[in-house]
């Protein structure tokens, strides 16, 4: 396993980023599902984050389990759903045993499992990972965070639908020695009444799985 730096502030890591991004009047076409339009709810951001994960599209790093291509879009609330280009994406979730990077002296400089992506002009970015394990007392989920240059928007979680987690965790074997979640989605003590379930599909050994991001963006931003 390779060997990171050490932590340093997330906007420091982006700074070039950042200094090159003037986020634009959103003027795109909105996107086409009317029921994306609402304001998607924040929750707590955990015990887990790091600031110092790094800018890149593949976060598996070495871990085992089943392939997923997380597609997360970030629009406007307020205005139709148009996307918001610009907008930086992080990302982070526990392995097929339920274990987190840079927790541990076993994982302190590691990084698996967590990365940056910044919005293209369809406001969408794209993470390859795996499908995430779990730990007591929570299902399964991935934590994300979503800036508008140098503004912190939204901080959330995503989950999967029950039948799902059942499926991949009870098929692979990377979540066989860790089991199967004794909480559902709606027994989770964080998902509140309105989980943000992630639609999924399949195309052959890969799991696509897409989400949008509904915020409102203020004049800050």
């Amino acid at each position: 396993m390779a060997a990171f730096p050490p932590r340093r502030h997330f906007l420091g890591e982006i700074g070039g980023l950042l200094a090159a991004i003037s986020l634009p009047p959103a003027r795109a076409e909105p996107l086409t599902a009317p029921a994306s339009c609402v304001l998607t709810p924040s929750a707590t951001e955990g015990p887990f984050y790091l600031d110092d994960a790094l800018v890149r599209r593949d976060i598996r790093d070495d871990r085992a389990g089943q392939p997923l291509r997380l597609r997360i879009s970030v629009v406007d609330a307020d205005r139709g759903c148009v996307p918001l280009p610009g907008a930086l994406v992080s990302v982070w979730h526990c392995d097929a045993e339920g274990r987190y990077s840079g927790e541990g002296a076993s994982n302190a400089t590691a990084r698996f499992l967590r990365g940056v992506q910044l919005a293209g002009a369809d406001g969408a970015t794209e993470f390859l990972t795996i499908y995430p394990g779990w730990y007591p007392p929570r299902t399964v989920h991935i934590h994300y965070k979503v800036r508008l240059g140098r503004t912190e928007a939204l901080t959330g979680q995503l989950y999967f639908d029950d039948a799902l987690n059942r499926e991949i965790l009870a098929s692979h074997i990377a979540y066989r020695a860790n089991g199967i979640p004794r909480r559902s989605n709606a027994n989770d003590p964080i998902t509140g009444n309105r989980p943000g379930i992630v639609q999924v599909s399949r195309r052959q050994d890969l799991l696509e799985g897409r989400f949008v991001v509904g915020i409102t963006r203020t004049d800050s931003s």
